[in-house]
């Protein structure tokens, strides 16, 4: 999704806001939402793969494997709040913060190859816990109104804002490790789309499903020197852009 998209989207909301705003009373038009959730999946890769590194001590040569982001950290939980403001009766507007934290896990990121026996040597890391807190506005679009059961599907533009990325590499002689950041921490622009399902069990309150895909823009790259050292020089060390697929579950209080 472009970010030309993302505002068009956003645009046309609020132009139909702007002239269905008399629809519903005041009163009823605020609701305060709670929710929590994880990630379905979360595809991209933190860098690509750079010139193999020669080292005499011991003699080899070094190759890492893409560094993806389903390798390096497990799926995240999500904590957030939201307060919506309903136009009418279909269409409302939201302002959204959410935390969410990510387990760094243990993975082979790559090989040692000798070149007098040829038989590799895997390298292994172990990243460091990261954690995100975003900001969007948004607008939500809801089929069939006063129904007990209500579809939506919902467009936002934010920002993110990304924890250093950081690793424990093992070094290639067998002793020891490498501690290296690969990304400083950074805020990106985002942009979400999501479409979900609405319950409501009483009158002033509902419960909401919701399935988001979510584009982050890439962080600066790192200045870290022990780049150097690993054979990842500075000048690739960055978190790409990626694209997270979020599943939300939450309570909506209406006021």
């Amino acid at each position: 999704m472009t970010t030309h998209f993302s505002r068009g989207i956003l645009a046309a909301a609020c132009v139909a806001a702007a002239s269905t705003a008399h629809a519903l009373p005041r009163a009823e038009r605020s609701s305060f939402v709670l929710f929590a959730g994880g990630n379905a999946a979360m595809p991209g890769s933190l860098r690509g793969q750079t010139e193999p590194l020669q080292t005499a001590d011991p003699l080899g040569s070094t190759t890492y494997n893409d560094l993806k982001f389903s390798d390096a950290y497990k799926d995240g939980l999500t904590l957030g709040g939201e307060y919506d403001f309903a136009f009418d009766s279909h269409l409302s507007g939201y302002a959204r913060a959410a935390y969410t934290e990510y387990d760094g896990a243990t993975h082979e990121v790559g090989e040692f190859v000798p070149p007098i026996d040829g038989a590799s040597r895997p390298i292994s890391a172990t990243f460091g816990d990261n954690a995100t807190r975003e900001f969007d506005l948004g607008a939500r679009y809801t089929f069939m109104p006063g129904e007990k059961w209500r579809p939506f599907v919902g467009a936002a533009l934010g920002a993110e804002h990304l924890s250093a990325t950081r690793v424990q590499m093992g070094n290639i002689s067998g002793f020891g490790d490498t501690h290296v950041e690969l990304a400083p921490s950074d805020t990106v622009f985002q942009q979400r789309l999501e479409t979900g399902l609405q319950f409501s069990p009483m009158r002033d309150f509902d419960l909401r499903l919701t399935a988001a895909a979510m584009h982050n823009d890439g962080a600066k790259a790192s200045t870290d020197p022990n780049l150097a050292l690993i054979g990842l020089d500075s000048s690739g060390g960055e978190m790409r852009s990626h694209w997270d697929y979020p599943l939300e579950f939450g309570g909506v209080w209406h006021f």
